[in-house]
């Protein structure tokens, strides 16, 4: 966002140029500064993200179901699986032993090859086979293929949420690039649109409702302070922060003792942007934008200024963030 310094510093070259007769007119449409774009790009792609973590998160749980059921069902198969196995040995041995003894039919060759799944059928050649082992495979057989083919279901189920999360974790790492790309540009047409060194402190973007109160004490950049002033165009340090958060209807007393009285007090460590932060005995507030840095209607002479926590004020009295933000 083109803090107030630099709109100032463009205004008075527009007058001059105008004297001149030098300003040259374009299609731009008026305030969409290049940072002011892009921010709004990267408020599109998080709008588009949320959406894409939120279905990816909903897919990540019924997938996560999904494989405990697989699971489960391979458990249950399991035992059929042993069994079967066992009774396989059995009537081996059975035509093993018939072999043998000669008295094995021409059909015999059936039971050197297959599985237990036609087995049921081969036994039945033999007459050694007992109708009880019929029995039993027949059943455990039926059962089996009951389970199997619940578990057909569920192995493409699982094949096709395994293909969603990975089509939704693909999409969601190509808007964290574009958003890193973005952000990357927006630091950028920052610095130029103020003249700042490449290595000049840029405020992180802040999207959402928490954006619009950071957006709007540090538009007030470069302001004058002046006591119990609530702008527009002069501040005090509570008067500032009670400007701001009336941006999203939070309407806060203009007065920093009273500000943290109605906080939820939290550490340093936990700050988001648009936390206060508070000095001096309660005496300052400012607000954090992030990266360690604050901004804050200093005092006389000084105005409106970003600058680091520790820079803030002093000394440091603790941090507060309003209910439900």
């Amino acid at each position: 966002m083109l803090g107030k310094p630099a709109r100032r510093s463009l205004r008075a070259f527009a007058i001059a140029a105008l004297a001149a007769g030098t300003l040259i007119f374009t299609a731009v449409p008026a305030n969409a500064d290049p940072s002011d774009t892009i921010e709004d790009e990267i408020d599109q792609q998080f709008h588009d993200l949320e959406a894409v973590i939120e279905d990816y998160n909903a897919i990540a749980i019924d997938f996560k179901e999904t494989k405990k059921k697989v699971a489960k069902l391979e458990k249950e198969l399991k035992p059929f699986e042993d069994e079967l196995e066992v009774l396989m040995v059995e009537v081996d041995a059975i035509a093993s032993n018939a072999y043998m003894g000669g008295s094995l039919s021409g059909m015999t060759a059936v039971f050197t090859t297959g599985s237990p799944d036609n087995l049921a059928d081969r036994i039945t050649l033999l007459d050694q086979a007992t109708a009880d082992d019929v029995g039993a495979i027949t059943e455990l057989n039926a059962a089996k293929a009951e389970l199997d083919e619940r578990k057909s279901v569920l192995d493409g189920l699982y094949e096709t949420q395994a293909a969603q999360e990975k089509e939704l974790k693909e999409k969601k790492e190509s808007i964290k690039a574009d958003i890193d790309r973005l952000s990357d540009e927006r630091d950028t047409a920052y610095r130029d649109e103020r003249g700042l060194s490449d290595d000049a402190f840029v405020p992180p973007h802040v999207p959402g409702d928490r954006g619009k109160v950071v957006e709007f004490a540090l538009d007030q950049e470069g302001d004058a302070y002046d006591m119990n002033a609530s702008g527009p165009n002069v501040w005090d340090c509570s008067g500032l922060t009670m400007g701001a958060w009336q941006q999203v209807g939070i309407n806060l007393p203009h007065n920093a003792a009273a500000q943290w009285n109605m906080m939820q007090h939290i550490s340093r460590d936990e700050l988001l942007p648009g936390d206060l932060v508070f000095y001096n005995g309660l005496n300052h507030v400012a607000m954090y934008i992030g990266n360690d840095h604050v901004v804050h209607a200093s005092t006389y002479g000084v105005g409106v200024i970003i600058s680091t926590v520790d820079q803030g004020g002093s000394p440091y009295f603790g941090a507060g963030r309003i209910a439900g933000w």
